[in-house]
Parts: C-alpha cells; sequence; structure tokens
C-alpha cells in the first residue's frame, strides 16, 4: 500500500511541476510581446488548434507519468 501512495504523490507533484511550468511558459510569453503589434492580432486558428492539441497531449501524458502508462 506505501508503494501506491508514493506513486500517487509523485504524479501529484509531477502535474504540479507541469502546471507551474505552463504558468511560467505563459508568463514569458506575454512579457517577450508586451511591446510588439502582434500581441494586438488573433492568432490564426490553424495554431491556435494546434497549440491547443499539443497540451491536451501534454496533459494526457501527464496522467500516467511515473507509472509509464500509456494514458487512456
Amino acid at each position: 500500500m506505501a508503494i501506491t501512495n508514493i506513486i500517487q504523490e509523485a504524479n501529484q507533484h509531477a502535474k504540479q511541476q507541469i502546471a507551474l511550468e505552463s504558468q511560467r511558459t505563459q508568463e514569458d510569453i506575454k512579457v517577450a510581446v508586451a511591446d510588439d503589434d502582434c500581441a494586438s492580432r488573433p492568432v490564426p486558428d490553424v495554431a491556435a488548434d494546434r497549440l491547443r492539441k499539443y497540451a491536451d497531449s501534454i496533459r494526457a501524458g501527464s496522467n500516467d507519468a511515473v507509472t509509464g502508462e500509456p494514458a487512456r
């Protein structure tokens, strides 16, 4: 039973680290484009969809980050 708790804690920690890195990335991008006119233009749908799919794949992969099992 202890090993299960260790794995669950490790998974939770991994998810928290991913969330923190995502927040840092968002903040870095906001700072980088703050004075650029591209910041006020809409993102093309194709680019937004691709980024959304990539983010979803990261989230799905983080469900079993420690166990090595593929996400279902």
